[in-house]
């Protein structure tokens, strides 16, 4: 997680309620925008650990791959 991403900007009374809110709202915002884009027939790539960055590199420049010959 980025330093920025933990931090809580505001003042707020209960800054670990504040952050537990606002990891579940981008959670909702991540999922609604996954469901749209497959909803309209956009290939979505799910970053979730399981890949390192060369094997995600991989599977993007192979999505890619066709537009660019």
């Amino acid at each position: 997680m980025l330093p920025r991403a933990a931090a809580v900007a505001h003042r707020v009374g209960d800054p670990e309620r504040a952050q537990r809110n606002r990891i579940e709202r981008d959670r909702l915002v991540a999922e609604d925008a996954v469901r749209t884009a497959k909803d309209l027939g956009i290939r979505v790539l799910e970053i979730d650990g399981s890949r390192d960055a060369e094997a995600v590199a991989d599977v993007v420049a192979d999505h890619f791959d066709p537009y660019l010959a």
